[in-house]
């Protein structure tokens, strides 16, 4: 097949699975001939082999050796559905302190590694609560919209998992780039992940932060509904180690309560 039938489809789509190519030149997914097709775009170089099944297509007169895909629309096409998000969704947001090196997934399926030429991923189960389209939303990668959760929703699961986002000094001088949030929608994942020292914990950020993000009282009170009983260790602190949040009955590490970090 002639390659003017294909460049289109390699144009609009700089990263696709083997069904939306047989689509496009009118086969069907299994037929010998899409093999063929992309055995042959492989090998002129149109188009990268990511992992099987999908692929990146290449520029012109780009080396397919040495050309790197963009690694978050690379991640989000290699388990239908995955939604990027923890600290990736903090980069895709723009609100990282520093970049990540994989980029993590959820998605159905086993979890796992996932590495090839120049990308790393790394895939989780949805957490609890996570029910798409709500927390979930898409943004523009080389003009495909890639999914990945609200900034509400990545707030919330970070506060539950603070190590996948690559640490408390990273999440913190983080959240320190938030500029606007939707306070209730965070509650509102908050009280789905059902963990009380990170409701704790979110209350504490939020409280402390209430003038700045225009936070409502209303979430504030929510959020004193959720949190622990009695005090309890949050985002790594130990015994010996941490410091009581006033009014929130959860034990964080000093230098969150102290402000120590860097971007703080």
């Amino acid at each position: 097949m002639p390659r003017i039938v294909s460049a289109p489809f390699f144009s609009a789509n700089p990263v696709f699975r083997r069904p939306e190519y047989a689509a496009a030149v009118g086969r069907r997914p299994e037929d010998k001939v899409v093999t063929a097709m992309l055995t042959q775009h492989l090998q002129a170089g149109n188009i990268r082999r990511i992992t099987r099944g999908v692929f990146a297509s290449v520029p012109k007169h780009a080396d397919a050796a040495t050309w790197s895909v963009d690694r978050f629309l690379a991640a989000s096409r290699l388990r239908l559905g995955g939604t990027i998000a923890y600290h990736s969704a903090l980069e895709l947001h723009g609100y990282a302190y520093t970049e990540g090196h994989d980029v993590q997934v959820i998605a159905e399926g086993e979890p796992g590694m996932f590495g090839a030429a120049r990308l790393a991923c790394r895939f989780f189960r949805p957490p609890r609560g996570f029910a798409p389209p709500d927390g979930v939303t898409e943004v523009d990668r080389l003009g495909q919209e890639v999914r990945v959760t609200t900034i509400e929703r990545t707030i919330a699961d970070l506060f539950n998992r603070y190590d996948l986002a690559g640490g408390m000094e990273e999440l913190f001088n983080s959240l320190d780039l938030v500029v606007r949030i939707d306070a209730l929608a965070l509650v509102r994942y908050v009280r789905a992940l059902g963990k009380a020292t990170a409701a704790g914990a979110v209350g504490f950020w939020l409280e402390r932060e209430q003038e700045w993000l225009g936070v409502p009282d209303a979430a504030l009170e929510e959020l004193r509904t959720l949190m622990p009983a009695q005090p309890r260790y949050a985002l790594g602190a130990g015994p010996g180690e941490g410091m009581t949040a006033r009014n929130w009955n959860v034990i964080l590490p000093v230098d969150v309560i102290e402000r120590r970090f860097e971007g703080l």
